[in-house]
């Protein structure tokens, strides 16, 4: 593979990073969050993953011999790009992400996770307004990149 080529395929690749993504393994598929990936070996992690009898795992890692396809079938929720958003409104500082958590947390009390905001009071409707015109803009980003593939 050119090098070209390998640049682009791997910068593919790493834009799937936290995306939903079904694996088709040699004996099972799996669906998950990927999380990571070794170059050398293609194996992957894969975070709150199930295989298709429904056995949940926390964290897997697949060798790269064993996969068959990697399918992305959600799109990652871009905390980073939302804590971005929420800085712009409020006190430096008020706003942290916490990478491990998959979680953002606005003044010491108010958490927003990929799945909505905790929280009560005006700041968290403030919060909640924010996110939800994230996720809004977020649905039509994946629109569009679906209508210009067809």
């Amino acid at each position: 593979m050119s090098r070209i080529a390998e640049g682009k395929f791997f910068g593919e690749f790493t834009k799937m990073l936290n995306s939903r993504v079904k694996v088709v393994t040699n004996t099972k598929t799996y669906t998950g969050a990927l999380v990571g990936y070794d170059r050398n070996t293609m194996s992957i992690c894969l975070k709150d993953a199930d295989d298709e009898n429904g056995t949940h795992f926390n964290k897997i890692v697949l060798y790269g011999q064993n996969i068959h396809e990697i399918i992305e079938t959600k799109k990652a929720f871009d905390l980073k790009r939302l804590a971005e958003d929420l800085q712009s409104i409020f006190p430096r500082g008020e706003v942290k992400l916490d990478t491990e958590a998959d979680a953002i947390i606005v003044l010491n009390k108010i958490k927003v996770t990929e799945k909505g905001v905790q929280g009560s009071g005006p700041l968290a409707e403030r919060v909640r307004t924010v996110y939800d015109k994230f996720v809004e803009s977020m649905e039509a980003e994946e629109e569009e990149e679906e209508f210009e593939e067809e």
